[in-house]
């Protein structure tokens, strides 16, 4: 079976569109005017960020696609019973699970793989793509596009299987520390005593490396492309040739900062919304923030978030890690 289902939002959600409008009009509005990052994640989106994911000075993808064929027997010994559930959280095109899919049927494990986006062309490509590639084996594929926990409430309220989840890549990184703890939490509470959590950190490193990785024509793209979204969803005026982006690393907040920077004084109207938002010459928009993790940040944020850590996975420069976690008894 392979199908692709859009989740209903759950009675207390609004809207994507809803969310993307307050999104915008909150952060055009803030005195150090900031967009969250999600924003940018639409189909053309994801394509501009696979192929950032594919470069060799972005750390994060190649240290990940390591850790699992490294430790793709590891990760499959979690696995206490016949049947069970792979449900990926923020999955795009699915690039690295495919090495963990390949191994697990290989082992002859009985899988339903949940890959679960915002991006509709994510992951209708994805499914497509693997009843393409694996239409012969016993594998289950429902795509579901939408949001998390929608996602999540809907697969364990039908049934007890046991639940890998993955939550690879760099999103939980993209969320500042209280909201990452909250979205853990609530993580937390959604999953089973016999269920596992693989979640990928990006370790601290050399300033110098995190400067190259986020410095380049791509990354440049790619934030340009959020004031296309802002024009395409809410019939605004942006014009892109008049920002610029530019990221850095910040020791403060210890993570690497994005910005599009207004190269004149202009005026933005956002006809959805019916509002005008004024960009001085060389005023800053924060599009995306990247934090960097020390392994004692990580077991607290675990602790905290009502996870223990049973191991963790590493690259072998130890540039990123894997952290296997469940819920505490």
């Amino acid at each position: 079976m392979f199908e692709t289902k859009t989740l209903k939002a759950g009675s207390a959600s609004i809207s994507q569109e809803d969310q993307f409008a307050s999104a915008v009009h909150k952060g055009l509005s803030l005195d150090n005017k900031c967009l969250p990052s999600w924003l940018i994640f639409d189909s053309a989106g994801s394509v501009i960020f696979k192929a950032i994911t594919e470069l060799a000075e972005y750390l994060p993808a190649a240290c990940e696609f390591e850790i699992i064929r490294n430790h793709k027997n590891k990760i499959a010994k979690l696995i206490s019973g016949d049947k069970f559930n792979l449900i990926e959280l923020g999955s795009g095109d699915g690039c690295k699970t495919r090495i963990l899919i390949e191994h697990l049927l290989n082992e002859n494990f009985g899988f339903h793989y949940f890959p679960i986006d915002i991006s509709s062309g994510a992951v209708t490509n994805l499914v497509r793509s693997l009843e393409a590639e694996q239409q012969d084996t016993h594998l289950q594929v429902t795509g579901l596009i939408g949001d998390y926990f929608d996602g999540l409430n809907t697969i364990t309220q039908e049934g007890s299987k046991q639940n890998l989840v993955l939550f690879l890549g760099v999103t939980l990184n993209n969320m500042d520390r209280d909201t990452a703890r909250s979205f853990l939490k609530n993580l937390c509470e959604t999953l089973g005593p016999k269920d596992y959590l693989l979640i990928g950190f990006d370790l601290m490193k050399n300033p110098k490396l995190l400067y190259s990785a986020y410095n380049n024509q791509l990354f440049e793209k790619f934030n340009l492309h959020l004031l296309d979204r802002i024009n395409q969803m809410l019939g605004a005026n942006f014009n892109k040739n008049n920002f610029v982006q530019q990221g850095q690393y910040n020791p403060n907040t210890r993570a690497v900062e994005s910005y599009l920077y207004s190269t004149c004084n202009q005026t933005v109207h956002i006809k959805s919304l019916d509002e005008d938002y004024h960009f001085k010459a060389w005023e800053t928009m924060q599009t995306e923030q990247s934090f960097k993790f020390t392994l004692e940040e990580i077991e607290s944020l675990a602790t905290e978030s009502g996870f223990q850590i049973e191991e963790h996975l590493f690259d072998s420069q130890k540039y990123f890690v894997n952290s296997i976690w469940r819920v505490a008894p």
